[in-house]
């Protein structure tokens, strides 16, 4: 048996690395995914405090300070926290006679929430793949929930107002779909290093895939209802 953490061998029946005294005991499956979920979230908000003030510029300086390595964690852990809000603006604006009730309607209720950013994902590896960029799954999973972000405060903003709010809701989702597709293209441009003419054409054929896909899933449900 060799040392997680150092790679020296460990002498059977030792309780830890004569090297550097890690324990020799197998980690524990549930804390090591407690320990991925904390680190994901740490990184998510280190991220966020980057690009927040400045989407554009800051995105391709959070995605180089997270590396390959660490950015799928984090463009998963902003496309959770964006169906998180989509989630409590269905609940609050559905009312409590329409929307679904039991642990099964919630799951529903989440389903829709989640089918947004995977569609996007799915539309965002697409695209690189279709026009050379660089990078891979890490790369389109922090474009992608680092993109939804918008719309996840924006649905939460509508849950906190309500639907008698719709003038106040509909300006900030203007400016939400003008930041998302600016992120979108400094996402392919800065990070996947597409040229300017190329994201140019990529970023709407990937809103209309992904518009596409969430369709096609939506009705999948629908009919499986």
């Amino acid at each position: 048996m060799f040392c997680q953490k150092c790679g020296k061998e460990i002498p059977a029946n030792a309780v830890a690395c004569p090297s550097c005294g890690v324990s020799a005991a197998p980690p524990n499956p549930t804390a090591l995914a407690a320990d991925k979920v904390k680190a994901a979230s740490k990184d998510a908000l280190q991220a966020f405090k980057m690009f927040a003030t400045n989407p554009v510029a800051g995105l391709s300086v959070a995605f180089e300070s997270l590396g390959p390595a660490r950015a799928p964690g984090v463009g998963i852990t902003f496309g959770a926290l964006f169906a998180l809000c989509v989630v409590f603006a269905i609940y609050r604006l559905l009312g409590e006679w329409c929307r679904p009730q039991g642990f099964g309607g919630f799951l529903k209720i989440l389903v829709v929430a989640v089918v947004p950013f995977i569609s996007l994902l799915g539309a965002g590896v697409a695209g690189r793949k279709a026009f050379r960029g660089e990078g891979s799954f890490g790369h389109d999973s922090f474009i992608a929930g680092a993109s939804l972000l918008p719309f996840g405060f924006i649905a939460l903003l509508a849950g906190i107002l309500g639907v008698g709010n719709f003038e106040v809701i509909a300006v900030f989702t203007l400016f939400a779909v003008c930041l998302t597709i600016l992120m979108l293209f400094a996402g392919l441009t800065r990070i996947c290093k597409l040229s300017e003419q190329v994201a140019t054409l990529a970023v709407p054929l990937m809103l209309l895939v992904s518009a596409w896909l969430t369709k096609i899933i939506y009705a999948a449900m629908l009919k499986g209802m």
